[in-house]
């Protein structure tokens, strides 16, 4: 006869242990696998912008694909608009960002990167995310509120 109650309780028992293993793991990932040295390099700076898709200085906001760069932010920041969503990235890069070049540009070559002047890293215009060393960190990202017409908001 097979006792379920003791069987349950080694169960439950072995349950705890592999969470608890799996909690150590996640935890040793996120500190140790995932860390970058130091401190983030770029300073927060308050942002709060409206932009007028109608202006022609946005226009090319009006269609996917199209980007603008915007003033504000720590050295200014570039808005893309991928479909119906915008995503707008501060310019200031992280290699050297005490650098006078740490600015992001376009390239005019690849509209889906931007580069850093100063060391050459590259960036995803789509995400901010380090795509070449020697960028490690990405580019700091601003939330964007589009009213579907011609409002598109840019805060922190």
């Amino acid at each position: 006869m097979i006792n379920f109650t003791n069987n349950t309780l080694v169960f439950e028992r072995m349950r705890q242990i592999y969470n608890r293993i799996a909690l150590v793991l996640t935890t040793m990932l996120m500190g140790f696998g995932c860390q970058k040295e130091g401190i983030y390099p770029i300073p927060n700076v308050p942002v709060n912008i409206v932009l007028n898709l109608n202006l022609p200085a946005y226009q090319n906001l009006n269609i996917p694909g199209g980007w603008a760069y915007v003033n504000g932010g720590s050295r200014g920041i570039v808005v893309y608009r991928n479909f119906n969503a915008f995503i707008a990235l501060d310019r200031h890069t992280t290699v050297y960002p005490d650098s006078a070049c740490a600015v992001a540009e376009v390239d005019t070559s690849n509209s889906f990167v931007l580069i850093d002047p100063c060391s050459e890293a590259q960036y995803s215009i789509t995400t901010g995310t380090a795509l070449k060393v020697p960028a490690q960190w990405a580019l700091k990202q601003y939330f964007t509120s589009w009213d579907g017409a011609y409002a598109l908001q840019i805060t922190n």
